[in-house]
């Protein structure tokens, strides 16, 4: 329920809770089952994120987010350039246990946040609508970066959860000649 109303919004899964309550507040047969509830969520679910509802609830859905590299470059106005790889991989498992994949085209949160010991502030925080595969992405911030990663809240069914989030490499240019650095992990 956490990443539905991440993704579909608080009010939404709130006004489904609410109207399954009231159908079924009564305790009296006949009595509610699951499908009554996902059909309140499937009402207020907007048509393009029926699949996430489908994955979370009809399917076991699993994902596999990696970012593979981050690295940033200023931008020359103060802010900075973030490019971060990534391999987004998407696989539904049967009752017992066979996997399968299945194309991805989904939408997946990328963040960068604030170098350490600037608590875990978000830079940028967006979802961007991810394909199987490896891919690039590239967004501005307003400060120096410290990580970036994909699914950084961990919203998603992930097997490891550990490789979602990288340093950033950052290149500055210092008197004519290029350094390269990484930020520290927070």
């Amino acid at each position: 329920m956490y990443t539905l109303r991440e993704y579909i919004g608080e009010e939404r899964v709130n006004a489904a809770l609410r109207r399954f309550l009231e159908k079924h507040h009564s305790g009296d047969p006949p009595y509610p089952t699951s499908r009554d509830l996902y059909r309140e969520l499937q009402a207020v679910t907007p048509d393009s994120l029926r699949y996430l509802l489908a994955d979370l609830f009809e399917e076991v859905t699993l994902w596999d987010l990696r970012a593979k590299q981050a690295r940033a470059e200023p931008t020359g106005t103060g802010e900075w350039r973030v490019t971060l790889d990534v391999v987004a991989r998407k696989v539904a498992v049967d009752g017992v246990g066979a996997e399968t994949e299945v194309p991805m085209d989904d939408w997946v949160e990328i963040g960068v946040f604030a170098p350490a010991g600037k608590g875990e502030e978000p830079l940028h925080l967006e979802k961007r609508r991810l394909r199987s595969g490896a891919q690039s992405i590239t967004v501005t911030v307003p400060t120096r970066p410290g990580r970036a990663g994909i699914d950084p809240y961990h919203l998603l069914l992930d097997r490891d959860i550990q490789d979602n989030a990288r340093e950033v490499e950052s290149r500055t240019v210092e008197r004519g000649s290029i350094s390269s650095s990484a930020a520290h992990p927070l």
